[in-house]
């Protein structure tokens, strides 16, 4: 145990004795698991919050809704009351909560006049189609009538009131572009359950022309009583039930009375009535932010293993510089694997220095990208955990070929060559 301390306390004298070499290699360390903490923190950490958000969405609910794509010069499917009608009657016995929907395109001016915002007539029942709670007052009850208060959404609070705290908004009002222009009190601001609102959107060039029911899941709208919209015609049907069992038989049952069409079906043979589970959908989506942590994975991989490389030729050029000394060594009595030791202690303590430093910097470097490209990165210790292991694995790795020719020099055979 004593040699192979020497071995250790002799490496790390060597590393001392050249500090240029020494910094060089932990500076790609470094670098290597800067670029570690910010895939790691960019790709897990943006899974776990996507992941968390399409959670909210609703995954028990149903919902039934006017088909989008239809044939040109086509009629409009009629929904309304007779189709609500019959969705209650299909999902009964299955516990389930039916919560009709109408909207319509308006603009709503508060402190700022803001176009196309999307007013929703809904019931009192409308929060259980969704797991998203207030950000501050309340929701609408069943003595609210008409377009007496309203409940915004708190991205939509934050276009109407720039630089208002929700808790501020809640007892101003808004004015709609309905008929007579009513003053309606908000009432309640309800949590945004997008996390990186601000960066989708900066993409979503198109997003003014989508449907109104993608609109309505983007979570800019006004909501108000149901008979707060005159128009009897329904954009949508939410069913809640109570666990997936029921859900997937409600989705059975209502399939059987409006069959869905697969995505390059003629317009003309598509059903006029629409039934989209949102369980698919969440499932879906989370399999597509899965696959963008892998690939997240593959990057970071590659750069620690293009880092093991470099260092690892580093290594192999400085032990061949170092035959002489290693020979001496072994002649000194040192065993092939104090030599082993001695360089693998090398290797080891400069990709660990370069893994700690390198924590800093991938902070620091997180830092800048989020400035310029306005992109979200969360850390976590656990990723500093991981960052710190990899360093070490890259320590190893690099170590392991040097080691092994040090370890295989014949000391009689290079000392000769150095007298010749």
């Amino acid at each position: 145990m004593s040699s192979l301390v020497a071995a250790a306390v002799e490496g790390v004298r060597h590393l001392a004795r050249h500090p240029l070499r020494s910094a060089l290699a932990a500076l790609t360390c470094a670098v290597a698991i800067a670029v570690t903490v910010n895939v790691v923190s960019l790709s897990y950490g943006m899974d776990a919050d996507l992941r968390r958000d399409i959670a909210r969405f609703g995954r028990l609910t149903v919902d039934v809704g006017r088909t989008p794509v239809v044939r040109p010069g086509a009629p409009r499917a009629s929904f309304g009351e007779a189709e609500l009608a019959t969705v209650r009657a299909t999902v009964a016995g299955l516990d389930a909560i039916v919560v009709p929907l109408r909207s319509e395109r308006v603009t709503v001016t508060g402190a700022v006049e803001v176009r196309q915002m999307v007013l929703a007539a809904v019931g009192v029942g409308f929060p259980r189609t969704l797991a998203i709670g207030l950000k501050a007052g309340r929701f609408l009850r069943e003595d609210d009538r008409g377009l007496a208060a309203c409940v915004l959404d708190e991205s939509s609070a934050k276009s109407l009131f720039p630089g208002v705290a929700p808790a501020d908004v809640v007892g101003r009002t808004v004015r709609l572009s309905t008929a007579g222009t009513p003053s309606v009190a908000v009432v309640g601001v309800l949590e945004d359950p997008m996390t990186y609102r601000a960066l989708f959107e900066a993409f979503d060039e198109g997003r003014g022309a989508r449907t109104l029911i993608s609109a309505l899941l983007s979570f800019r709208n006004v909501y108000v009583p149901e008979d707060g919209i005159a128009s009897k015609e329904l954009t949508t049907v939410s069913v809640v039930l109570p666990d997936e069992a029921r859900l997937d038989v409600a989705f059975e049952r209502l399939t059987r009375l409006w069959p869905a069409a697969g995505v390059d079906a003629d317009p003309a043979s598509l059903a006029p009535i629409n039934v989209f589970a949102r369980k698919a959908w969440m499932d879906a989506f989370g399999g597509s932010t899965q696959t963008g942590a892998f690939l997240g994975n593959l990057v970071w991989i590659l750069v620690c293993l293009v880092a093991c490389v470099m260092v690892s030729t580093l290594n192999l050029v400085e032990i061949r510089e170092r035959y002489d000394e290693l020979a001496i060594r072994r002649c000194e009595g040192a065993r092939r694997r104090d030599v082993v030791a001695q360089v693998a202690v090398e290797g080891l303590v400069t990709s660990v220095v370069g893994g700690l430093a390198g924590l800093p910097l991938g902070f620091v470097g997180a830092d800048v990208l989020a400035r310029i490209v306005q992109f979200p990165f969360r850390f976590d210790v656990r990723f500093a955990g991981v960052a710190v292991l990899v360093s070490v694995v890259i320590g190893l790795l690099s170590s392991a070929i040097p080691a092994r020719r040090a370890a295989a020099l014949d000391p009689a055979a290079v000392l000769s060559r150095r007298l010749s």
